[in-house]
């Protein structure tokens, strides 16, 4: 007897990374191309969203070639290319050259400011008004210095988010343009009680890291402040060098190295 294909179970294996299996379920089964699954707590969610979420660059590539929506949204208005922007930068190239459209969103991250620009006068708004994430957030986490210029000057706010993001992805000259246009340096996440300073010790103590976190405190952020579950940045480097302190020596000398920068900058016990 052959078990019925379904959705979760081509999303089990597209997690898998079976692409034999994912291409024989797709030939059997066109209709599953868009067929749409909740992930992540969000409906709409296709099997190429969820090959890009997993970083399988063949199974992307497999989908698109049979036809997947490249342009297929989900209920928060992700297309693919935005999934990749966000979990699996690697098959961004991948994505724009199977055909993939740059939009507002994509072009902030990309730093691509002609097209940003572009964008911006058909009408694009700073903040997405599905999610509420604004375009310097994107650009933020990107990296990308000049879109970031772009949308200060076309009014976007700097107390979006979008410090958060820069925090979070090491990118220390994004972070410092954020606190020159009067970015909040202990804006707090609404759901989280993260502050950036938060959001860069949880990235880890990697590249440039111990810059931003000292950039942070350098511009006045709380070196005791706390999440909503009770966390300091001295207890996430703590716990992350424990957890890393088996597995991985160089990770773990690196939140150490972060642990002592924030105890020698007050951070207490």
């Amino acid at each position: 007897m052959t078990t019925r294909m379904t959705a979760p179970r081509l999303g089990r294996l597209i997690s898998e990374g079976d692409g034999d299996a994912v291409r024989t379920a797709i030939d059997d089964s066109p209709r599953l191309l868009s067929t749409t699954v909740e992930h992540a707590g969000q409906d709409g969610w296709t099997p190429l969203h969820l090959a890009v979420a997993e970083g399988q660059t063949e199974i992307v590539q497999l989908l698109v070639k049979a036809g997947a929506d490249l342009g297929a949204r989900t209920e928060h208005d992700r297309t693919p290319l935005h999934i990749a922007l966000q979990f699996a930068p690697h098959l961004v190239v991948v994505l724009l050259e199977l055909g993939a459209q740059v939009d507002a969103p994509s072009a902030a991250y990309l730093d691509d400011v002609e097209q940003l620009t572009a964008e911006l006068d058909r009408g694009a708004p700073l903040a997405d008004p599905v999610t509420g994430v604004d375009l310097l957030t994107w650009a933020a986490a990107g990296g990308a210095s000049s879109a970031a210029r772009t949308l200060l000057d076309r009014g976007a706010d700097a107390d979006g988010g979008a410090l958060h993001a820069a925090a979070a992805h090491g990118q220390l000259e994004l972070l410092r343009l954020l606190l020159a246009a009067g970015a909040d340096v202990n804006q707090r996440e609404p759901d989280t009680g993260r502050s950036p300073l938060h959001a860069a010790v949880s990235a880890g103590g990697g590249g440039d890291a111990p810059e931003v976190v000292r950039a942070l405190l350098d511009a006045g952020a709380d070196v005791n402040a706390t999440t909503a579950d009770g966390a300091s940045a001295l207890d996430i480097s703590r716990v992350a060098a424990a957890r890393n302190r088996r597995e991985d020596a160089g990770q773990a000398a690196a939140h150490d190295a972060l642990a002592e920068l924030l105890v020698a900058r007050g951070a207490t016990d």
